[in-house]
């Protein structure tokens, strides 16, 4: 209710203090009163730039100096000002209220300044409101003290039915806490506490399993950089400690040296890259040619594939649109190109097609290599996952290629999948990506 007062109010004194500026630069008193007693029920007083009163609606005050707080600062300030009180009849410290409060009333006060010549005061009466918001209030009041009996008597009846499975549930999380994460509780019934104890349990399955996965994550990273270190560790003391040592020799100890870091240094940033991806760095789609981004990767690795006696041809069957960030999109498809003629013999034929399904872009890397067993294609994603850890190895492979792949692929709100019918039968490798609508 005083949001409507406050507006009314509002938009009177401001008409009031724009139809004042002439009068009150003429200093025309009548004016001035004029204007005031336009204000209707509300009191107006207008003031001169000293805050010496020029008119007032009630014409108790003229010639005085009204010294409203609100007065003062709209003078002051230059900006409009508001203000509510509690006035009672009779009460002289607040001059402004004299002749208009009968009793104890609620009284606002709005000032608003008239250029730089003085400002108009209104006083309006605010009991009303006053008086219904209080009555809303007791309202209120009653129906909260009705509803707090109300629960009280009703937390009495249920609290044995509730006290029990509660108890249950804490000291499941308290378990939890302390990293027993094969803490479950029981989940018996079809109420609301038996689906908050399977949730919890879902949860618990969710965190043992995330628990597992780390732990394997450090282990196969552990592995995986130890490998190239134990390398690098025999070949140095070979290196340091067999005198005399042919030169030829030592220079391929030392190539083969920079070949482990140059592979720790594939490992570490793979591993950055997987990190970065987890945590949901902040990336900058924008809108893409998807048929572009694989002509420009198939180029730049077309050279490759010549020189290990691999022909690759790519069909581009539609130019789709997608939402995404060139140099992720980039890498999944120069990872599954690359991938693909690591694996392909010499002779071999890789196949690149993109084409629109569904209104998905549906990118295809077919290639004629060594293929992938059935029981290994579900876990090709893995990370450090390996089909042939020999032959991943020997062709600078970190296990890390694939699931880099995956983690853009769903960032990017599309799926990746492999199909093999076995081995030396090839692999087709297919992205799908939301086409940009």
């Amino acid at each position: 209710m005083y949001s409507l007062e406050d507006a009314a109010n509002a938009s009177t004194v401001g008409r009031l203090a724009e139809e004042a500026a002439s009068a009150l630069r003429r200093r025309d008193g009548q004016a001035l009163h004029d204007l005031c007693l336009s204000a209707g029920t509300a009191r107006a007083i207008i003031v001169d730039e000293e805050g010496v009163a020029l008119a007032d609606s009630l014409s108790l005050l003229n010639g005085q100096l009204i010294a409203q707080p609100e007065v003062l600062a709209a003078l002051e300030s230059g900006e409009s000002q508001k203000g509510r009180y509690i006035v009672r009849e009779g009460d002289s410290t607040e001059p402004a209220f004299a002749g208009f409060v009968a009793g104890e009333r609620a009284v606002s006060v709005y000032a608003a300044p008239v250029g730089e010549d003085g400002a108009v005061c209104l006083i309006a009466d605010s009991e009303d409101a006053r008086q219904a918001i209080l009555r809303v209030m007791w309202r209120v009041l009653l129906i909260a003290a009705g509803a707090v009996a109300i629960a009280l008597v009703a937390g009495l009846v249920v609290a044995r039915w509730v006290t029990v499975p509660l108890r249950r549930l804490s000291a499941g999380i308290e378990s939890m806490t302390r990293g027993d994460f094969k803490t479950r509780v029981e989940a018996a019934g079809h109420d609301e506490f038996a689906q908050l104890s399977r949730s919890f349990n879902q949860m618990c399955d969710r965190i043992q399993h995330l628990d597992k996965a780390r732990g394997q994550f450090v282990s196969n990273a552990s592995h995986e950089l130890r490998t190239p270190l134990s390398t690098i560790k025999i070949l140095t003391q070979t290196v340091l400690y067999q005198e005399p040592m042919d030169p030829v020799m030592a220079k391929e100890f030392l190539g083969d040296i920079d070949s482990e870091i140059d592979r720790l240094n594939s490992i570490i940033s793979d591993l950055l890259t997987l990190v970065s991806l987890d945590n949901d760095a902040p990336v900058q789609l924008k809108p893409l040619n998807v048929g572009q981004l694989l002509d420009e990767t198939t180029r730049r690795l077309q050279p490759l594939a010549r020189e290990r006696g691999i022909e690759m041809t790519l069909n581009i069957r539609d130019q789709i649109p997608v939402s995404g960030e060139s140099g992720q999109l980039t890498r999944v498809f120069y990872n599954l190109i690359d991938n693909a003629i690591k694996y392909t013999g010499r002779g071999g034929h890789i196949r690149i097609e993109c084409q629109r399904k569904d209104r998905k872009a549906v990118i295809r890397v077919a290639d004629t290599g060594i293929g992938i067993p059935a029981e290994d294609q579900q876990h090709v994603f893995d990370r450090f996952y390996r089909v042939d850890k020999a032959r991943s190895r020997e062709t600078g492979g970190t296990g890390l290629g694939l699931s880099i792949v995956r983690q853009i692929v769903l960032m990017h709100g599309g799926t990746v999948y492999v199909s093999s019918d076995g081995l030396n039968k090839g692999s087709t490798f297919t992205v799908e990506l939301p086409e940009l609508s």
